[in-house]
């Protein structure tokens, strides 16, 4: 099975903008670098913004193929460090949580399968050209491609989505000259001064809604495959993040995923099928990086309102996962494991006739594991206890029997 490399790295990127947006609860806590309110970002479309500025000022350069290649995967990837740590609410200091971001970032992508060697660039895309950075870095010191990276970051957090850009291109522009030197290297600058004094460079930044056709006219083309275990472990280190999103959640999805994979070695499913549980399992709650985690810890009954705000993690799976049009089947699994064969279930109030077995056994694992797991209002039941609630599931006919029994055997 070969999985597109870019519409990977493209998934990636909506998934860490979702959770940026989300896990930024203190919006004080954002570097203090000049006069420019980073607090009033959105954050939506941060890493595909920042990979465009990136890219254009690498016009300006002859940068290699490979250089290429690793700016704009960088770029998309760059605060991959934020969704792991547990809430930014654990940073006093500006100073602490943006090396934390960085030297988690770059942690995490050392296990990245292909392009491992933009873990460096990632350590140190927050450094200053006077050496002022979080890593203290300096001049020639810092590696070129984060150069370009930083830069882009800090326009496109200039950048304010609710103005139009002639409002504000001045005034980005004259921020960026002022921080030649600072900031930013004099070549980087006027590279960036270049790009920016044309008026298409500005349309663009405005037509967000067109964003993936105008990256894919100046990405560099990976024509690059991840085969089933590369793409497994891409599953895996995003299960990581998602689990550190909730304190209370360190192995959820790596536990479904163990359980579906089991299930599916105990019915008979092909190697391959099983690790394709496996990955949906890891990727099942993909999209909790969107929720609040003010919602996922409240340590009590939810609000009507946070309950459907934690329902919507679904629907958001299946945004993130359908952008990786190679693993339809493995979306499919993901994001329907809330779904019910009664037509009660979320979001989509899909019908048995809707639900195959994959499904079904999703959904199962998902409750079982659950019901299992320690909660902090709760402790988690023992295995007789929550098989009790499943059987009782069934027989409101909201899950499947032949599944669970699929699960008791595979367990016991």
């Amino acid at each position: 099975m070969n999985i597109r490399l870019n519409n990977t790295i493209r998934a990636m990127s909506v998934a860490l903008d979702l959770a940026e947006i989300n896990s930024i609860e203190d919006k004080n806590i954002i570097e203090n670098i000049s006069n420019i309110n980073y607090s009033q970002h959105e954050f939506s479309h941060h890493s595909k913004r920042t990979a465009y500025i990136a890219l254009k000022i690498s016009s300006q350069f002859n940068l290699d193929k490979q250089s290429l290649n690793c700016l704009y995967i960088a770029s998309l990837l760059h605060d991959i460090g934020i969704t792991s740590a547990s809430n930014l609410k654990i940073c006093h200091t500006s100073e602490k949580f943006i090396k934390h971001h960085c030297i988690s970032g770059a942690n995490i992508l050392k296990y990245f399968p292909i392009f491992n060697d933009i873990s460096d660039i990632i350590l140190y895309h927050h450094e200053n050209h006077d050496g002022t950075g979080s890593m203290g870095l300096k001049e020639s010191e810092i590696p070129f491609i984060s150069q370009i990276i930083r830069i882009s970051d800090l326009v496109e957090l200039s950048y304010n989505e609710k103005l139009p850009a002639y409002k504000q291109k001045e005034h980005i522009v004259n921020w960026v000259k002022s921080k030649i030197g600072i900031i930013f290297s004099e070549e980087i600058g006027r590279a960036f001064l270049d790009v920016s004094s044309k008026d298409i460079f500005w349309f663009d930044l405005e037509n967000i809604s067109f964003m993936d056709l105008i990256l894919d006219k100046i990405a560099p083309k990976l024509d690059l495959t991840l085969n089933l275990k590369d793409f497994e472990i891409i599953a895996e280190i995003f299960s990581r993040i998602i689990d550190a999103k909730s304190s209370f959640t360190a192995k959820h999805s790596r536990e479904i995923a163990e359980l579906a994979y089991k299930i599916s070695k105990h019915i008979g499913y092909s190697e391959e099928k099983c690790t394709k549980m496996r990955i949906a399992g890891l990727l099942h709650d993909i999209g909790k990086l969107a929720i609040p985690s003010s919602i996922l810890d409240k340590n009590g009954k939810l609000t009507h309102e946070e309950f459907s705000i934690i329902k919507s993690h679904v629907y958001y799976t299946s945004i993130i996962l359908d952008k990786i049009e190679d693993i339809p089947e493995i979306s499919a699994w993901a994001s329907n494991h809330h779904e019910k064969l009664n037509s009660m279930g979320y979001p989509k109030s899909l019908s048995s006739e809707d639900l195959p077995e994959e499904c079904r056994i999703m959904t199962v694992c998902d409750i079982y594991q659950a019901l299992t797991e320690d909660r902090p209002y709760r402790k988690g039941l023992n295995i007789d206890q929550a098989f009790c609630i499943l059987h009782e599931m069934c027989e409101n006919n909201s899950i499947c029997k032949n599944a669970l029994d699929h699960l008791k055997n595979a367990l016991l």
